[in-house]
């Protein structure tokens, strides 16, 4: 876990590469809603694994997620996850259809994935031009459920221990409607020191 002398200062790393992913994915969703986006407010945090749930609103909560491994030497799990509201939000717009959460049709699904990959792409692309290492991720898969539940679909992936995760919370908004959704990456600790080391901000 970084300590607190150095956790400012990779904050604002976390920061700049999450404003970067989130510029481009507002970009790309606008394409795909045909509704201009803008990321409207970013904010990241390191945490640990324990207090993940909490910071996303209580591991109770139903919500959905796409979610994804790194392939090669890298080892992290990566997860979009959107809250209730701006999933069913969402989704009702690109289906022109009415949306239960708890029981999405094929089309529905597929439309949430498309979505997660979009947020999931252009935030590891930022990452990787920020560390100069490529990020080749496994196909992402897509689920609804209780936050806890999703919150371990990427980490029975990864195959190692993860103590800490990157927070982004993103809010993106249009003239008349906002969403909002979080990307994590779940690293092992090796991946983890790798990034905060490329970063410019090693681990003490």
């Amino acid at each position: 876990m970084v300590d607190g002398q150095t956790h400012g200062r990779v904050i604002d790393i976390v920061t700049e590469f999450a404003n970067i992913g989130a510029g481009s994915a507002a970009t790309a969703l606008s394409s795909l809603l045909d509704v201009e986006l803008m990321n409207d407010a970013t904010t990241c945090e390191i945490l640990p694994l324990s207090k993940v749930s909490e910071y996303l609103g209580g591991a109770k909560q139903v919500v959905a997620g796409t979610y994804t491994y790194l392939c090669g030497e890298l080892k992290s799990g990566v997860l979009v996850v959107l809250p209730q509201d701006s999933a069913i939000a969402l989704l009702e717009h690109l289906t022109k259809e009415k949306v239960v959460l708890s029981s999405l049709n094929q089309i529905q699904m597929s439309a949430l994935k498309e979505v997660g990959n979009i947020c999931l792409c252009w935030y590891l692309i930022a990452v990787s031009k920020m560390i100069d290492i490529d990020m080749i991720p496994a196909p992402p898969d897509a689920t609804v459920d209780l936050l806890g539940a999703v919150l371990d679909m990427p980490l029975a992936t990864v195959g190692a221990k993860v103590d800490t995760v990157i927070a982004v919370h993103t809010s993106f908004k249009a003239i008349d409607r906002q969403f909002e959704g979080y990307f994590l990456m779940l690293p092992e600790e090796s991946t983890l020191k790798l990034i905060l080391d490329r970063m410019g901000a090693p681990e003490q």
